[in-house]
């Protein structure tokens, strides 16, 4: 390629001496080159001292000349402003701050070169560690499940007025995309929130898992140590794995999260409902027209609705009809529950109180679930202290709909409990 090129350079040399009076578009035409090629070479042929065949070669684009280096000094310099600037303007200061003290330091000796631009400050910072290197999250997308398998829950809430709020608790098939259900609301409690799921899983089935955030409607327990919250207790006992998500992890459901700001922006902020029924007749009709009509762009479904994507959906077991209230009790068996012992001798588990000794006053003790004995054993000092039946059993099978009520009581009597302690904070 080079030596065609430079033929057609000694081509274009013959050319301007031979028609001296031919135009820019003339020379183009004669060589089938651009206009642009032929305006270069010319100019280059006429500013050359001496034409020779070295001329009419390709140029490196190489810099002719070393870039100015920044010496050691000046370096050293620099990240002392970054350190000791910190403490006069109590901020870290940036290049420009920097660069502004930078030129009128009497102490740096004047034969060095000192940066003119930000930049170079930056990079110097960035080369003596002033400026950490950002940590790039490696992406790690999360695997599809079959459908029906996984569920995943949440609440979203819009304002109706100044004074009057719509909260709605969606749920979504994460291996569908299929909006299950939504339960709406002026404002959900624990109390409301669990009756909201059993209403769910009695019209739509039970799938093995169900994935929610750390919200206190859904984990909220007398204490902040682990102890399952009565809608935990409630998943475990009618067959429900509960997948709790860490905090300030909305990635780890993203289905939920995006089904409801794709519920707020198509549907509430369009039409504004007036109340909450009407809240719930526009929530009705729109996931009618997500699962039937709506495209929907996940992996799944391929841009097609999802009840069309997946017209044949595995039925799910209904809720039992007799119950094991303390089938729970299972998951957490071996669990750890650290507690200082009070004055009086006591700890206290979930709502209950159980006796130690004052002679373990103000100690710390551990106490260990045995879930099939369903007892405590109780460690302090390195040895075991005592052992102490479970309280808050129920020992007997019971009929859904009683042990429903029981747990709702248990969720309200949490959510009175955790308002009286944030009115004392």
């Amino acid at each position: 390629m080079e030596t065609e090129w430079v033929i057609a350079r000694m081509e274009l040399y013959r050319l301007l001496c031979q028609h001296p009076d031919w135009s820019t578009r003339q020379l183009a035409a004669a060589l089938g080159y651009s206009p642009s090629w032929v305006k270069k070479w010319r100019q280059r042929i006429r500013a050359a001292a001496q034409v020779t065949f070295d001329t009419f070669r390709s140029q490196s684009r190489a810099p002719k000349t070393r870039p100015n280096t920044i010496h050691q000094v000046v370096r050293r310099a620099i990240l002392a402003l970054r350190d000791s600037l910190q403490e006069l303007y109590h901020q870290r200061p940036g290049p420009k701050r920097i660069l502004y003290h930078l030129q009128r330091d009497a102490h740096l000796p004047t034969q060095y070169r000192l940066p003119t631009s930000t930049r170079t400050i930056t990079r110097i910072l960035h080369e003596g560690g002033r400026i950490p290197q950002k940590v790039r999250i490696a992406h790690c997308p999360l695997e599809r499940n079959p459908p029906m398998v996984e569920w995943e829950l949440d609440f979203g809430l819009v304002a109706l007025d100044q004074e009057q709020w719509l909260e709605f608790c969606p749920v979504i098939d994460s291996g569908t995309s299929i909006w299950v259900d939504t339960q709406v609301a002026s404002g959900f409690d624990a109390e409301q929130a669990l009756q909201a799921l059993a209403q769910i899983l009695v019209a739509h089935g039970c799938p093995e898992r169900l994935r929610f955030d750390r919200d206190t409607r859904f984990v909220g327990s007398w204490t902040t140590d682990g102890y399952p919250s009565a809608w935990v207790r409630f998943l475990h006992c009618v067959g429900i794995e509960p997948v709790i998500c860490p905090p300030r992890r909305p990635d780890k459901k993203p289905f939920v999260e995006r089904l409801i700001r794709t519920i707020k922006y198509e549907k509430l902020y369009v039409e504004c409902p007036d109340n909450i029924d009407h809240g719930v007749h526009l929530l009705q009709d729109f996931r009618g027209f997500y699962n039937d009509e709506r495209p929907h762009q996940g992996l799944s479904c391929a841009n097609q609705p999802p009840l069309q994507a997946f017209p044949a959906l595995p039925p799910l077991p209904k809720p039992p009809e007799v119950i094991d209230p303390d089938a729970w009790l299972q998951a957490y068996h071996g669990r750890i529950y650290q507690r200082r012992v009070s004055a009086s001798g006591a700890v206290m588990v979930d709502k209950y109180t159980y006796h130690i000794g004052r002679r373990y006053a103000r100690q710390a003790v551990a106490l260990h679930l045995n879930a099939p004995q369903q007892q405590f054993h109780v460690v302090g000092g390195g040895r075991p202290i005592k052992t102490l039946a479970l309280k808050g059993l129920h020992r007997r099978l019971m009929p859904f709909q009683q042990y429903l009520a029981i747990m709702l009581s248990e969720a309200r009597s949490i959510e009175q409990h955790l308002r009286r302690r944030a009115r004392r904070a």
